[in-house]
């Protein structure tokens, strides 16, 4: 059993390198320490300003309206009366309105055909055509989304006044026409904004750059220009993670505040809740990261080979396809990247008010933290013996532990 004395060693020993690993954090010109909350503000401001309308509106619409009747216009005016659709122009012929829609002058085009108040009237029915450009997902799922309810709205419309002038009353012919009328409440998101979707994840992805750029080069740069030869691979890990953590930490608090309070997504849980998310989001990320910077051969590569790692996480996560609809590989690959755990369990926690699968996940992230912290440590070690037995950087270590020891 190790003794009070071995205890203090152990604590001075983590205070020293994390007082150094601090000093360089806030010396540097610009600070170090500044980097993990650029990114993460960065991301939460750009992609906010994006995303502020919350939905798509103002589609460019143009019209092609063959009958040209008093119910075609009727029609024309609920599609120009919705936010969603902006009317662009009136075409005379089909090459014209497809012509508009591949130049790019409109998004959607609504078609009504010859004999359309003439065929409604009749009772045997009546069509007409929205020719969307999907190309963009977002333009194509807005307008057909608003088309249908528009469409749905105007048919009930059309078929109650069709049966009031057969003689039957308003509330009877509107329970006629539409005789089974479905209830939807939407929870979490009710206006189905984007901003409340993806800015979350967004800001947890740019956090985890921000951590990368700021903590990749720590572990290669001690072996390339050692200071701290004689202490414990793993004191030495864990001590140039403390301040790396608390600063992320706190640009993770503040990117929050700043999504909650000035873009408008909605807090429904516990900030306690999303604080302990955070704090085992970015203890993994930063675990995961020191495997990289103990095995990279330079700063350099310790920054580029993250990359590979950090970025599709974000796709991976679950923000943009939910995981239970993913393939097998896909489901496997995100299972090994701190996104598929923090991303979504974020969102869960501001949308929902909870999250269920917060306490798994955060038990998860610091296993797979704890492990990686291991694995980093045991690399480090091997390679700091390499070092020494290669006589690679010895006089210039000892030089430099010397005076950091001088410095602290």
């Amino acid at each position: 059993m190790k003794g009070p004395s071995s205890i203090g060693s152990i604590v001075s020993s983590l205070y020293e390198v994390a007082k150094e690993e601090f000093l360089y954090l806030i010396k540097g010109k610009p600070p170090v320490a500044l980097v993990p909350f650029i990114v993460p503000l960065g991301f939460a401001v750009l992609f906010g300003l994006i995303y502020q309308q919350n939905v798509v509106n103002n589609i460019p619409l143009v019209v092609w309206d063959e009958d040209q009747s008093a119910t075609s216009r009727s029609l024309i005016e609920a599609y120009t009366d919705a936010d969603r659709f902006q009317f662009a122009a009136q075409v005379s012929d089909e090459e014209s309105m497809r012509e508009a829609v591949h130049s790019g002058e409109a998004r959607a085009a609504l078609a009504i055909p010859k004999d359309f108040d003439k065929d409604l009237k009749s009772g045997r029915g009546a069509d007409f055509l929205l020719m969307v450009d999907s190309s963009n997902n977002m333009f194509g799922n807005a307008a057909i989304s608003a088309s249908q309810e528009i469409s749905r709205s105007f048919s009930v419309a059309a078929g109650q006044q069709l049966l009031e002038s057969q003689g039957l009353l308003p509330d009877d012919a509107l329970n006629s026409v539409y005789p089974v009328r479905m209830g939807v409440r939407i929870l979490g998101n009710p206006a189905n904004g984007y901003s409340s979707f993806m800015l979350s994840g967004l800001m947890m992805n740019g956090l985890q750059i921000g951590v990368m750029l700021s903590l990749a080069p720590a572990l290669v740069t001690e072996l390339l220009q050692p200071r701290w030869r004689r202490k414990n691979p793993f004191l030495i890990l864990v001590g140039k993670s403390i301040p790396y953590w608390l600063f992320s930490f706190m640009a993770y608090l503040l990117s929050l505040y700043l999504i909650v309070h000035v873009f408008a997504v909605p807090m429904r849980g516990s900030w306690g809740e999303a604080m302990m998310l955070g704090a085992a989001f970015i203890f993994f990320v930063s675990s995961v990261l020191h495997i990289f910077s103990s095995c990279c051969p330079s700063r350099v590569l310790s920054l580029q080979a993250p990359m590979v790692y950090i970025m599709p996480g974000l796709l991976y996560s679950g923000l943009s396809w939910p995981n239970f609809d993913m393939s097998e590989m896909a489901s496997v690959l995100g299972m090994l990247m701190p996104m598929t755990y923090g991303g979504d369990t974020l969102r869960d926690i501001l949308l929902n008010g909870t999250a269920p699968a917060l306490y798994t996940n955060c038990r998860i992230m610091l296993l797979g933290g704890l492990g990686c912290q291991f694995a980093a440590a045991g690399i480090f070690y091997l390679r700091r013996r390499f070092h020494i037995w290669t006589g690679e950087n010895e006089g210039e270590g000892d030089q430099d532990e010397a005076s950091a020891r001088h410095k602290a």
